[in-house]
C-alpha cells in the first residue's frame, strides 16, 4: 500500500480496518514516515521552535556522552534512522547516516556533505555483515511495529564485539502532553513506550551493558554489545 504525501490521509481511512501487526499495516504506518513525515529535528532544536527543542538537545548531548565513552575507537559509526541529521552532525566525519525518509536524505546531504547519507529501511539495511563498529539509534524503535526486525539487521551489520548505542521514549506521562507542541506531528499513526525490562527483553540478541532511565525518566537509554563469535 504505498502512499504519497498527497493520499496518505485516504489510505488512512482504509488502514482502520486492517489488522494491527499485519504486513499491510505495517506497510502504511512506514508510509506515513517516508512519505508524509516533514518534522526537521535539527531545525527545532537550533531555532527553539516548541517545548521540546530542549529535549532535542538534551538527546544530542547526551548521544555525544555514550559515543564518547562506548563506541568503539577508529571504526565507522552508523546513525540508524538518522532522521535530519541532529546526532549524526557531531559523529566523525567517516560515519554514515541511513533513514526511510527521502526528504530527510536530502537535507543530511545538504547540511553534511561530509557525511554518508544513505536512503534505507532499517528492517533491510543496503550495508555488508558487519559493516560498523557503533550503530546508534535513538528515538526510532518506538515507531516501529516490529522492532526486533530492526534490531536483527542492526545486530547483522555491526562487526563482532560492536556496540549498539540507542534511546527510547520511556513509559511517562510526558508523552500524553505532546499534542501541546506546535511542532508535534498530529497524525502520527504509531508511537510506542517502553519499560526497562521491556527493553532488556528487545536486547536479548545482545550483551546488555546498561539499560537506564534518563536523568528526567523521559527515556530509557541503552548500550549493548554484539557477541564476539
Amino acid at each position: 500500500m504505498s502512499a504519497t504525501r498527497e493520499n496518505w490521509h485516504e489510505h488512512a481511512n482504509a488502514a482502520v480496518r486492517l489488522e494491527p501487526g499485519s504486513p499491510a499495516w505495517t506497510e502504511w504506518v512506514k508510509d506515513y514516515y517516508r512519505e508524509v513525515e516533514t518534522y526537521d529535528w535539527v531545525d527545532v532544536a537550533d531555532h527553539l521552535r516548541g517545548p521540546e527543542a530542549l529535549f532535542h538537545r538534551n538527546r544530542a548531548r547526551l548521544v555525544r556522552k555514550l559515543v564518547t565513552r562506548h563506541a568503539l575507537p577508529g571504526r565507522p559509526i552508523l546513525d540508524a534512522g538518522c532522521g535530519t541529521g541532529l546526532n549524526l552532525r557531531h559523529l566523525p566525519p567517516d560515519s554514515a547516516g541511513l533513514d526511510i525518509n527521502p526528504r530527510n536524505i536530502a537535507l543530511v546531504r545538504e547540511r553534511l556533505p561530509e557525511r554518508r547519507a544513505v536512503l534505507g529501511d532499517l528492517e533491510a539495511m543496503p550495508f555488508e555483515d558487519g559493516s560498523f563498529g557503533t550503530v546508534l539509534c535513538t528515538e526510532v524503535l518506538e515507531h516501529l511495529p516490529k522492532p526486533e526486525r530492526a534490531l536483527a539487521e542492526i545486530r547483522r551489520v555491526l562487526e563482532p564485539g560492536g556496540i549498539l548505542l540507542g534511546s527510547v521514549p520511556a513509559r511517562s506521562w510526558i508523552w500524553k502532553l505532546r499534542f501541546l507542541s506546535s511542532t508535534c506531528p498530529r497524525d502520527e499513526p504509531f508511537h510506542n513506550e517502553y519499560t526497562p525490562s521491556e527493553v532488556r527483553r528487545l536486547l536479548a540478541d545482545f550483551t546488555v551493558l546498561r539499560v537506564t532511565y534518563s536523568l528526567l525518566r523521559f527515556n530509557v537509554v541503552f548500550v549493548a554489545r554484539k557477541a564476539v563469535v
